[in-house]
């Protein structure tokens, strides 16, 4: 049998032809496959007594020979050969003995530049979506050289280093890699760790520093060879637990990124983070021992300590769970799951003797707390909101809870029973000590009836804008000194100074 060829290389010798062959129909036989008839194929023969000197890559190919070509130097022992398959396999074979000796697939093209740099003298050097590095010559359009898999993924950033040297930052990877003046790697790398994410932005900082900034919103700094640490760290997605500390100038953030902050407010820096690995949704300090206010030092300022303070945090999570954690060695000592809803709003007592949690799935969950935080056991489940619990208040006695659900509804409970108070005028004169539902008689005056819920317009209200994206909660310090804000896509976390 003999079918159409596509290809033809004429050996050094002038005598000596290779052809490729293409499949014939019927290539699914796998008995005509095997016999060489039907498949894709290269026949080397001699040009002048037609005689056929080798048959080779049956078997091998899978859809018609492409292209052929010999080599030149070595006399011809070598042909190159492109299958026309969907990868574009090249192979390399010693034809004498039938022998395969290389092979390599087709460069799969990058769908994206993501990164680019210039050098001194004008070249412009560029990184891809697949990891690669390119020297664009200055005045042309060619790639000039090429570095092929710095990187697993994409590069995000290049940049130079003070002493000449190229930095690439990798995307997928997490690695910082050092290549020389000619584009070679030097063999210095970094790998950052997974806690950080990858890299998005590089510069070369004083000396051999370098300054990294990641996909998760952090900023680093370091050197090849070395650890990098952090100069600033934040959430790398939306939050909306914020809770301010009752003692001090500490406040807590927790967001879907699974990351929990713990700030000091008047440093503006971060004193511990911990990660929990699912989204959170809600967070509340156990309420204080002892006085309201945290101690003064020989300064006449605030020791703004913890040690003696507030001994736990609990936080609510998307997949139903709460976590308590110790607020000091940032470490879990309690865990409780209700139900495959996310926790929605979650509080303590004053008293500390209790703390309720709301949820997803319309119910508030009460349980006793003792053992300074450290020990809960469940009382009851209160159940009647027709949507999902919203905010939830306790009353400065510790005795009731109020809550607000999805869809506007306002209910008191009984937390010793977890018993609905049938009587809601009864409780017009309650204290509470918190003002998180946004219904109730303290606020009544503000809503106008025909309201969807979404606004409350008050008068001789200020606005001030700060984010650029919506604003997911608002708490004041302790002291009233300043207001935290947390923002949605925007992941920022301002603090804004309350002046009068």
């Amino acid at each position: 049998l003999f079918f159409c060829h596509f290809s033809l290389a004429i050996h050094p010798d002038r005598i000596t032809i290779a052809t490729g062959q293409s499949a014939g129909l019927g290539t699914s036989d796998a008995k005509v496959r095997r016999g060489g008839g039907l498949s894709p194929h290269i026949r080397i023969w001699n040009s002048v007594s037609l005689e056929t000197l080798h048959v080779i890559g049956i078997g091998i190919f899978e859809n018609s020979v492409a292209c052929l070509a010999f080599s030149k130097t070595d006399g011809g022992s070598m042909i190159a050969v492109i299958d026309e398959a969907a990868n574009h396999t090249i192979t390399v074979w010693d034809w004498q003995k039938s022998r395969r000796i290389a092979e390599t697939k087709k460069y799969e093209k990058p769908k994206f530049v993501l990164s680019m740099v210039f050098a001194e003298n004008g070249d412009l050097i560029t990184g891809d979506s697949n990891g690669n590095i390119f020297l664009w010559t200055r005045g042309s359009n060619r790639i000039g050289h090429a570095v092929l898999g710095v990187h697993v993924g994409g590069i995000f950033a290049l940049t130079f280093s003070k002493d000449g040297h190229l930095l690439s930052g990798g995307g997928k990877d997490c690695r910082i890699v050092q290549l020389d003046t000619n584009l070679d790697p030097t063999g210095m790398a970094v790998e950052l760790s997974s806690w950080y994410g990858p890299v998005r932005t590089l510069i070369s900082g004083p000396g051999e520093m370098i300054i990294v900034g990641t996909t998760q919103g952090d900023i680093l700094r370091g050197r090849l060879g070395e650890d990098f640490s952090p100069l600033v760290q934040g959430h790398s997605d939306e939050f909306w637990a914020l809770s301010a500390h009752p003692q001090s100038h500490h406040f807590l953030t927790a967001g879907r990124d699974g990351n929990v902050f713990l700030w000091d407010s008047l440093t503006r820096r971060l004193v511990w983070a911990e990660n929990l690995s699912e989204e959170l949704t809600c967070a509340a300090f156990y309420p204080p021992i002892g006085p309201s206010s945290p101690t003064i030092n020989q300064n006449g300022r605030h020791n703004n300590d913890l040690a003696d303070s507030v001994p736990v945090v609990a936080v609510g999570t998307a997949s139903g769970r709460w976590i308590v954690l110790d607020a000091l060695l940032h470490q879990v000592i309690a865990a409780h799951h209700e139900s495959n809803e996310p926790i929605q709003c979650i509080a303590f007592s004053p008293n500390g003797q209790f703390i309720a949690i709301g949820g997803r799935d319309n119910s508030i969950y009460v349980y006793s707390v003792s053992a300074r935080g450290t020990k809960y056991v469940r009382l009851g489940k209160c159940s009647g909101h027709s949507s999902f619990v919203l905010h939830l208040d306790w009353s400065e006695d510790s005795q009731c809870i109020r809550s607000v659900s999805g869809d506007y509804e306002l209910l008191f409970w009984s937390a010793s029973n977890c018993k609905q108070i049938a009587s809601p005028s009864s409780m017009r004169d309650v204290r509470w000590a918190t003002q998180s539902c946004h219904l109730g008689f303290e606020v009544a005056g503000i809503w106008p009836p025909d309201s969807d819920g979404t606004d409350i317009n008050a008068s001789k209200s200020r606005s001030y804008r700060g984010h650029s994206s919506h604003v997911t909660n608002v708490n004041f310090l302790f002291d009233d000194s300043r207001v935290i804000s947390a923002g949605g896509s925007d992941t920022a976390i301002l603090q804004w100074e309350v002046i009068s």
